[in-house]
């Protein structure tokens, strides 16, 4: 709240107005500095603002803040001053045709606003507002860059990431639904809305990097959006290039290691306690799947000619998919649960490994957060890891070439015995 300064204060009182105000005055200059080192080339007299002006433009959100409450409307009379102010500044900085752009009347806002924080006595926010500023402000080219290489097809995910994520899930009803109440729409949209966001992350570096970045790089990204999308595109690529077969290998056993680690990521998210149940086989397969193929990273090729295929994992329908089979799973598991014992989550496990893993580590690892054994969520979980990573054996074979397959193999299902017997050495004994 404000300090009130119409009566007396005491000596603890003017310690807490002088801090405020010090603060008022310091996330000043940490935007300025940044607002003066952009304008550096320019003479003072061509310089709107600088670490000076952003300092007193702080200072005196400060000071309205803490006044505001004997004099009511001060800080918003502050506010539009310090507005109308720079707006003047720029406009006769301004010549012709050359526009200047209104972003330090902007960080002058902030800078005002983050003095009246401070004045509030929010020095956390009104720190971590200021020091937000000037790192948006520092990142000017990088964003831009950034940008530049977006074309309307992520832009376009971005917002049916919006869609699913801010619009959608909050409409979902929180409530458990249909035999042994295994459905609850909220949290199976907020598991798509999981996937959903790191899938895009990956699918995003992707797109940015491209091929440029070579196939490991590549691989790496794409195995954080579908190992087995990325699996059949290099597949098919390895076919298209003789003589580069062990090295798109080595990029498929590497998505398949993204996959494992990605799936002790979610597996973490949901319900952290599975993490120690399953972290020493996860452990044992990733660096199976980096130790054994990295004496063939010599052979890849500085880049690719192509860009691996991976779909926009932010579409609408893909979307209601994966939540129609995360529900089906749910269904599934929890009524062989409850016929077969853990036996039959375990064959759950197996099926769902033969197609999406996600859906399934999603699944038992609500049911582990809800009271399903953590022992029996674990090894359905390293089932269906298992699993998968043998498919993608198959996947290359069909996709790709024999020889292509027979790199592949040597190391995946080395990758998949050691998990499997590392599993069964973890959970021996209970």
């Amino acid at each position: 709240m404000p300090v009130d300064t119409g009566g007396l204060v005491n000596d603890a009182d003017n310690l807490n107005v002088i801090y405020m105000l010090a603060l008022s005055l310091a996330l000043g200059l940490i935007i300025g500095v940044e607002r003066e080192w952009r304008e550096r080339d320019h003479e003072g007299g061509a310089r709107p603002a600088g670490v000076r002006t952003f300092g007193l433009i702080s200072l005196s959100g400060g000071v309205a803040g803490i006044l505001n409450e004997r004099f009511p409307g001060l800080f918003s009379t502050g506010l539009v001053f310090v507005l109308v102010v720079m707006t003047i500044a720029y406009w006769r900085r301004s010549h012709g045709d050359k526009f200047m752009g209104v972003t330090t009347i902007f960080a002058g806002f902030a800078a005002y606003g983050c003095g009246g924080l401070a004045a509030a006595g929010a020095f956390v926010p009104a720190t971590a507002t200021a020091v937000s500023v000037a790192l948006v402000l520092g990142v000017k080219e990088r964003l831009h860059r950034f940008v530049s290489r977006l074309d309307q097809t992520e832009i376009f995910a971005a917002l049916q990431f919006l869609l699913i994520a801010a619009v959608i899930w909050p409409l979902a009803p929180n409530e458990n639904f249909g035999p042994y109440d295994a459905i609850n729409p909220f949290e199976i949209w907020l598991m798509v809305v999981l996937i959903s966001g790191l899938s895009f992350v990956g699918y995003i570096s992707v797109r940015v990097f491209r091929a440029s970045r070579g196939i490991l790089g590549a691989a790496i990204l794409g195995g954080f959006v579908s190992s087995t999308a990325v699996t059949l595109s290099f597949a098919r690529m390895g076919r298209r290039q003789p003589g580069l077969e062990s090295t798109f290998a080595v990029a498929i056993i590497i998505a398949t290691t993204i996959m494992i680690a990605r799936v002790a990521i979610i597996a973490g998210i949901v319900w952290p306690p599975l993490l120690p149940r399953i972290g020493t086989p996860v452990v044992v397969m990733i660096l199976s799947g980096v130790v054994l193929p990295a004496f063939q990273l010599k052979q890849q090729p500085k880049k690719i000619a192509e860009t691996p295929e991976v779909a926009n994992p932010l579409e609408l329908v893909p979307a209601l998919f994966f939540a129609g089979l995360l529900s089906i799973i749910m269904l599934a598991s929890r009524w062989l649960e409850a016929t077969f014992g853990p036996e039959g989550v375990y064959a759950v496990a197996f099926a769902s490994g033969l197609a999406d893993v996600d859906a399934l580590t999603l699944s038992v690892s609500r049911f582990a957060r809800d009271g399903l054994d953590l022992q029996v969520a674990s090894i359905a979980i390293i089932v269906a890891v298992v699993t998968n990573t043998l498919v993608k054996i198959g996947l290359t074979a069909i996709a790709g070439s024999a020889a292509m397959m027979r790199h592949a193999a040597r190391a995946l299902i080395v990758v998949a015995i050691a998990g499997a017997a590392s599993a069964a050495a973890t959970f021996a004994g209970g």
